[in-house]
């Protein structure tokens, strides 16, 4: 495993989201964060709506039976999605961060990300929130997710701290941040991203691609899939993708799933991605993907095998 710094914070260029653990036994948690810090990965993501709340609870019972597991790990938590409404007040972020900190049963969150945009945030009322998160030692970095070129330099304008991160969606075969910057100047331009690709590289924020293994169509039948493009259901939709992967896979004796990882952390960006999965034996095929040494050549032969076309 490789990491990099983080204001501060060695954090896991693999990332383990604990969005699907809330109805998964203790048991069994338990045996995928030690799978996880096995191959190395050491920082895991949360948000307080994750399951209700009840992630962060299964995961701050780890923390209540092990002692020593804390300063092992990087926590990461998310916060200003509430029911039918987002919430990037004052009021909302100070409450919000408090209850997870409550239900981790920990007295900090090592990086705290604006979950989504609120239009109606108000600046001034985040730099106030964080400087107060800050100066209580309750969490030690920030950043966004979800946020575009211009919502992040937004908010920037006014907070004193620097937004280390931004969360978005990216996979092989999900990528509307990479797409913007190849199909520029053509019919199939696509502004998905507010160019936060660029932003981000331009002023040292790290993007932590969340989806990193999904993809979503509608296929001939009209059925909707949504879920990893490596499943029974989706290899038909994307069979030159897998065919790729599974290539690469046996050309460096390693995992089609460590390959399509490899992808995400060969851009120049200096990416880290967050896989979703709930089943330690995943982990081991994840172990290689930050050794793999992918090429130019066969990253874009990864990413038109997915169907994206370069103009």
């Amino acid at each position: 495993m490789k990491y990099k710094d983080i204001g501060g914070i060695k954090s896991s260029l693999l990332v383990l989201g604990c969005m699907r653990i809330a109805d998964k036994p203790i048991a069994n948690v338990e045996r995928l964060v030690n799978a996880a810090l096995d191959i190395g990965v050491n920082t895991f993501d949360h948000a307080d709506i994750y399951g209700g709340g009840t992630c962060e609870e299964i995961y701050g019972k780890l923390f209540k039976s092990n002692k020593s597991l804390r300063d092992k790990v990087i926590i990461q938590t998310k916060c200003g999605i509430r029911s039918g409404w987002y919430d990037l007040s004052y009021e909302h972020i100070i409450s919000s961060v408090d209850a997870s900190l409550n239900r981790l049963n920990t007295d900090r969150v090592d990086i705290l990300l604006l979950h989504r945009p609120d239009t109606l945030m108000r600046p001034e009322e985040i730099a106030r929130a964080f400087d107060k998160l800050e100066s209580s030692g309750k969490v030690r970095v920030f950043g966004v997710s979800n946020f575009s070129a211009k919502q992040t330099e937004l908010v920037q304008s006014c907070v004193r701290q620097k937004l280390y991160i931004n969360q978005l969606q990216m996979s092989p075969a999900y990528c509307p941040i990479i797409d913007f910057g190849i199909t520029v100047n053509t019919d199939a331009a696509c502004d998905k991203s507010g160019e936060a690709l660029e932003y981000c590289r331009l002023h040292g924020m790290t993007i932590q691609t969340y989806g990193t293994m999904q993809c979503s169509f509608t296929d001939e039948n009209g059925y909707f899939y949504s879920g990893a493009f490596n499943t029974p259901k989706a290899k038909t939709k994307y069979f030159a993708l897998n065919f790729m992967l599974e290539g690469l896979a046996q050309k460096y004796g390693t995992t089609p799933d460590a390959v399509a990882l490899s992808w995400i952390l060969h851009h120049p960006a200096g990416m880290q991605a967050v896989v979703g999965t709930t089943l330690d034996s995943r982990m081991q095929a994840y172990r290689d993907c930050c050794e793999i040494p992918l090429t130019d050549y066969e990253w874009y032969n990864i990413y038109t095998s997915a169907g994206h076309v370069l103009p």
